[in-house]
């Protein structure tokens, strides 16, 4: 398809469903998000020459900012400012009111994208699949912002994109027993990855081997259950949405939740989560040990077996899991067992 008939194809399809987002809106018309993005009529992009690591330290110097990070199934969006840029290499590090884990080596491209009155900064992998999006607002540094966006490529972009990797599960390489001795030996739970990588397991295989007491498969619907137990309850909660390149966390008590068709949606003054429930092929509580006791998530996944979004109770390091969340997940899981 040529750029002219992308955009007219663009332009019709806005006209018939106005709130379709240009991802989805990419998936269909078959191109990358990336490729419909320079073909947008009335959207100038630039391309940046500050790109992975290099760009990310950039960040701080914006002040307050919009982060989007996505999947196919879940938006993330989160308002504050960035700290200092922690973690090394390929790998970087966000903490505080901008709460991010980057992983530079799928950082390709990198536009200043001008949309009307809206300006943001957007990030995309080899396949033209967007990473992280960057908003600006009336309070974030205008003049840090036009420095940054004045960095430009001498390099254009052309709608030349790898195909999109396919998510391909990754089953045990040794017994299901050794794995979950090895679960339940942990003490922290930033080693489950690890674990995952030793037994050559992806997150779901490994929740699917493992007995009821350490992953326990639960009704997706339980989702939207639990977040409305921890607005009344006053839970703060800790919600994960993550891609190839980014995977973005925010902690609060959910406020204000409401269903839109399919979505299901946290709508607060810095954070909105908007989750395709209709996306969720399963949903499981998992139980780790660390030396502070166990910690519970509430997981869902697509149907490809990819991580769509996680919740944890708030914890601080070196304290012991809220009892307010432990009793949420005790509920769940009695729902779950006497629904078996």
């Amino acid at each position: 398809m040529t750029e002219s008939a992308l955009a007219r194809a663009w332009l019709q399809l806005k006209q018939e469903q106005p709130s379709l987002r240009i991802r989805n809106a990419a998936e269909t018309l078959g191109v990358s998000e990336l490729e419909l993005l320079l073909a947008q009529p009335g959207a100038q992009t630039v391309p940046l020459q500050p790109t992975g690591r290099e760009l990310a330290a950039h960040l701080p110097d914006l002040g307050r900012v919009m982060a989007l990070v996505r999947n196919d199934n879940a938006v993330h969006e989160t308002t504050g400012r960035f700290a200092d840029l922690q973690g090394g290499g390929m790998m970087g590090l966000f903490l505080g009111e901008q709460d991010q884990r980057l992983f530079f080596r799928h950082w390709r491209y990198t536009l200043a994208v001008v949309e009307g009155e809206r300006h943001s900064l957007q990030v995309f992998d080899e396949s033209g699949t967007a990473i992280i999006k960057l908003y600006r607002l009336v309070d974030t540094q205008i003049a840090n912002w036009e420095n940054l966006v004045a960095q430009r490529s001498e390099n254009p972009i052309t709608p030349d994109f790898a195909a999109a990797p396919t998510y391909e599960r990754s089953s045990l390489a040794g017994s299901a027993e050794a794995m979950m001795e090895d679960w339940r030996a942990l003490t922290d739970v930033h080693q489950f990855n690890n674990l995952l990588k030793h037994h050559g397991v992806d997150r779901l295989s490994a929740f699917e081997a493992a007995d009821d007491d350490l992953a326990l498969q639960v009704d997706t619907s339980l989702i939207e259950t639990a977040l409305y137990a921890c607005q009344l309850r006053q839970i703060p909660l800790m919600t994960f949405v993550s891609n190839r390149g980014a995977v973005q966390i925010h902690t609060r008590v959910p406020g204000t939740l409401r269903r839109t068709g399919p979505w299901f949606n946290i709508l607060d003054p810095d954070f909105n989560l908007h989750l395709n429930t209709e996306g969720l092929a399963s949903a499981w509580i998992s139980r780790r040990p660390t030396v502070d006791g166990w910690v519970h998530s509430l997981e869902g996944f697509d149907e490809q077996g990819r991580s769509v979004v996680q919740f944890f109770g708030q914890r601080a390091e070196g304290r012991h899991e809220r009892e307010d969340w432990r009793a949420l997940m005790d509920e769940l899981v009695s729902k779950a067992v006497v629904a078996a």
